[in-house]
Order: structure tokens, then sequence, then C-alpha cells
């Protein structure tokens, strides 16, 4: 069970697969950033490409298996105690320092992306005119994410020519 959701597993998920030689860093994000543009969670969605490539349907069963049933039992026995404990000021401490740790791996996983793939300067500068939009317009994600595949799109169009 995590706290922080999807991103904040992500960068566990990459090092233990590249530690035990199952894929590459680089493959794994790969897989990660396509698990992105399908609908459903993201961790499930990567777990179960990752397991798919790695032993094919049986890896993907197995791998939707091993995501899906631990947080299942594990916040069906939360959900049971927490009514108890809600108002104890040790879990509230606990609930309140664990926002700095997801914080910490969300950008520990940015960091990692970062590094783990070989910039050109138009993805440069895609991304941070993509960021700043996000900063500038505070809107809905989605208009900025199909004005950025549009521009890709033409981009390399226009590289092929």
């Amino acid at each position: 069970m995590t706290i922080g959701g999807s991103y904040a597993i992500v960068p566990i998920m990459a090092s233990r697969l590249a530690r035990r030689g199952w894929m590459e860093e680089q493959g794994f994000y790969d897989l990660f950033a396509l698990a992105q543009a399908v609908p459903g969670p993201t961790t499930l969605t990567t777990a179960v490409f990752v397991g798919q490539q790695l032993l094919g349907l049986a890896g993907a069963a197995a791998a939707f298996l091993g995501i899906m049933l631990p947080p299942v039992v594990s916040i069906i026995l939360v959900s049971l105690l927490y009514g108890a404990v809600a108002g104890n000021p040790l879990v509230q401490g606990f609930l309140q320092g664990s926002y700095g740790t997801v914080l910490g791996l969300v950008a520990a996983l940015l960091v990692r992306m970062l590094r783990a793939r070989k910039w050109r300067i138009h993805e440069v500068a895609l991304s941070l005119l993509c960021f700043a939009a996000l900063l500038l317009f505070r809107s809905w994600a989605l208009p900025i994410v199909i004005a950025t595949v549009i521009l890709v799109r033409l981009g390399a169009l226009a590289w092929k020519s």
C-alpha cells in the first residue's frame, strides 16, 4: 500500500525492475508514459504492460493480481479500523507527515525520468511551453495535452519533409 498514488510507487517499480535486470529504466518509463495515455489506473496499467512484455499473458495476469490484491485487502482493513483511530493525534500526525514524503517521491520520479531520457532541444522547449501553459492558464490539462499532441505531430511531419 502506498500513500500518494501511482506517482509515488513508480520510482520504486523502475528501480526494482532495473536492479533485478528484468528491464532497463528507460524501457520502464516508456511503458509508464504509454500507460498514462490509456484510461484507468496508471500503476495498474503500467504493471500489466510490464508483465505482458516480460511474460506475456501470464505475466499480465500476475501483474494485475499483484497490483490489485494488496491494496484492496489493505483498504478493507484500514476502513474497518480507521473510524476507531481517526481522532488519534498520532494517526493525524502520520497522515500530515506523509504529505512531504509523497512530494519527495514524486519529485524523485520527475528527476529520474528527466535523467533517463536523451532530450532534444525541441522536446525541452515543448515541455517548458506546456508547463508554462498549465501555470498561466490554470486550466484543465486535457486541452493543453491535445494541443501538445497536435504540435508534436506537426513537428514530426515538418521533420520528415
